[in-house]
């Protein structure tokens, strides 16, 4: 990034309080490709994520990788390949950087929605 980043105060779009994006957030945002600014406070976004969870069923499965029941936020079709949320982002990681060590990177969201 170009210019320093600092804390910003924002204002919850649930609430209406005010609460502070932090400058390491806002590095996190920039390292991950997340281009919205978060438009709700901690708690407001930890309620709003409860309430789409509530909409949406969770599955059991037992994890391919580490043996433990988990919960999936979708049905396995094929639950012989089906990893934990915990072993799939270590598989990810290791994948990832695998591919780094060869120059490569797996394309990011933005890419695919732009490809598609």
């Amino acid at each position: 990034m170009s210019t320093e980043l600092t804390d910003q105060i924002l204002t919850c779009l649930d609430c209406g309080n005010r609460f502070m994006w932090t400058a390491g957030e806002q590095q996190f945002f920039h390292d991950k490709g997340l281009q919205n600014i978060p438009k709700r406070c901690k708690g407001c976004t930890a309620t709003y994520k409860a309430k789409i969870l509530e909409k949406h069923p969770r599955f059991w499965i037992k994890c391919k990788k580490c043996k433990q029941k988990s919960e999936v936020p979708f049905e396995p079709k094929n639950s012989d390949f089906i990893l934990c949320e915990e072993c799939f982002i270590k598989q990810k990681s290791e994948r990832d950087q695998i591919l780094s060590g060869l120059g490569l990177k797996m394309p990011s969201q933005n890419d695919e929605k732009t490809t598609n």
